[in-house]
């Protein structure tokens, strides 16, 4: 009996090259996974650096309506409030008052008076009091770089019938972790 083995045939090398596809197409997704993943990670980052600078705001939002509510003169920092006394047109100390009837100037306080920084700013630890009532502002997140910052626009209106009401309004700047990360508020507050 013979025993027969077949020749070598010579190999057209199909499969290394259908490999070498594959490798390839995994390679690119691999990447564009991970691109993808950076971009992620990114965007979350900036979002919560966002939502730090925002609650930040909101805080010093808060804290310029107790500034505005303080009606015990004991406490003398930062300085009381009452209608628009010690407000002026060129926004001195971060007080801005127009003039009644007269119209706020052509480009917005904030944009003058709060690059970078609007005068008042934010004090962890302040007590304010009104109507026997204590407030002290909290401490910032340690994250955040500066405290925010915060002018405030006397508005004197006269309603028919009525007597005198002041109203104000409160800008507040805070950033969050990264300088870049700005968050403007603003309100009109009437106590």
């Amino acid at each position: 009996m013979k025993i027969y083995f077949p020749s070598p045939q010579k190999q057209h090398g199909v499969v290394f090259v259908t490999a070498l596809i594959f490798l390839v197409v995994l390679t690119l997704l691999g990447v564009t996974a991970m691109q993808t993943a950076t971009l992620e990670e990114r965007m979350a980052g900036n979002l919560r650096d966002r939502n730090l600078a925002l609650q930040a705001a909101e805080m010093a939002l808060r804290y310029a309506e107790q500034h505005i509510r303080d009606n015990d003169p004991a406490t003398t920092v930062p300085s009381s409030i009452d209608g628009v006394t010690s407000f002026d047109d060129v926004c001195t100390a971060g007080f801005c008052y127009y003039g009644a009837g007269a119209a706020a100037p052509s480009t917005p306080a904030w944009i003058t008076y709060c690059t970078p920084d609007c005068s008042l700013s934010y004090t962890a630890g302040t007590t304010f009091n009104t109507n026997g009532i204590s407030y002290i502002a909290p401490a910032l997140p340690a994250n955040i770089l500066a405290a925010p910052t915060y002018l405030i626009e006397g508005i004197l209106k006269t309603p028919p019938g009525d007597s005198v009401r002041y109203y104000y309004r409160i800008t507040v700047r805070a950033q969050g972790a990264h300088p870049g990360t700005v968050v403007l508020l603003q309100e009109i507050f009437r106590p």
